[in-house]
């Protein structure tokens, strides 16, 4: 989601990481006797328009990189897939202040610019789950809705937040996959740490994520929900430059299946307004 600009035009390069190490059954931690690690980087393109001091526009492009290893049979295995992912195009639009609280919608779509394959599984079930074989695809292949509203007020020397985004797929792809659906819940401040350049803030978020399906069925990728704490900093390099680090700390998760999951997810970022 957006947050809108004030500023004509706003660019932004930010880079997402994270290494999902550690196996969970639910919310328990069990064994990986495969060894198996998933290492997820995703450098994310951001073009900000306001067309009317109210009303503007987003669009924002993914490259993912994604690689899985694991020891199958004492012989080490490695699977590295990169390319293209989806681009969502979001309108943003700032209703008028309500009480000295200030609120944005967004609304648009993601759109099927990344390589879809066709799904491979595995012959028998896994609790009732399909197991892929093979990483199954850099996109999703559908036009997804995407959603939410944030809202902040400034309080001095601080300013809390909270925001709902939501991405909801509606059918299947081509090859019969279905992008499980997701919903994430942020609240948070944020303050100047001594000078306006340097702002520190922190905020608690929930995420929901559904399995995906394939022709009815479900696959056992993702699917869960996590409570991430978030501490972050955000510096004004200067000319319209600022640059953002955070690290999302999963405090609590309940996921759907057996899956591999990350201690921590990185996020840095930087913008140039003009």
């Amino acid at each position: 989601m957006t947050e809108g600009t004030t500023t004509r035009f706003k660019v932004g390069a930010w880079l997402v990481s994270e290494n999902r190490t550690t196996a969970f059954d639910g919310s328990t931690e069990v064994d990986n006797p495969l060894r198996e690690r998933t290492d997820i980087r995703i450098p994310l393109l951001t073009f900000d328009v306001r067309i009317t001091p109210r009303f503007g526009v987003q669009a924002a492009a993914t490259v993912p990189s994604v690689t899985r290893t694991a020891v199958v049979d004492s012989v080490d295995f490695s699977e590295t897939f990169s390319g293209l992912g989806d681009t969502s195009v979001l309108g943003w639009y700032r209703l008028r202040p309500i009480r000295r609280w200030y609120p944005l919608l967004n609304f648009g779509v993601s759109l099927p610019t990344g390589k879809t394959e066709s799904p491979r599984f595995r012959l028998e079930l896994d609790e009732g789950s399909l197991v892929p074989r093979s990483r199954l695809q850099r996109g999703s292949g559908t036009v997804d809705p995407v959603f939410g509203a944030s809202i902040n007020r400034a309080a001095e020397p601080w300013t809390f937040f909270a925001s709902v985004a939501a991405r909801t797929p509606l059918r299947e792809n081509r090859h019969g996959l279905r992008t499980g659906s997701s919903m994430e819940i942020n609240t948070g401040a944020a303050r100047d740490a001594g000078t306006h350049r340097v702002s520190i803030f922190g905020r608690l978020g929930w995420l929901h994520r559904r399995q995906d399906v394939f022709r009815g069925v479900r696959v056992l990728v993702g699917g869960g929900n996590w409570l991430y704490l978030t501490p972050g900093i955000g510096v004004f390099v200067g000319k319209g430059i600022s640059a953002q680090a955070e690290v999302k700390l999963p405090v609590y998760r309940s996921l759907a299946n057996k899956q591999l999951d990350s201690p921590a997810v990185f996020q840095f970022g930087i913008s140039r307004a003009f």
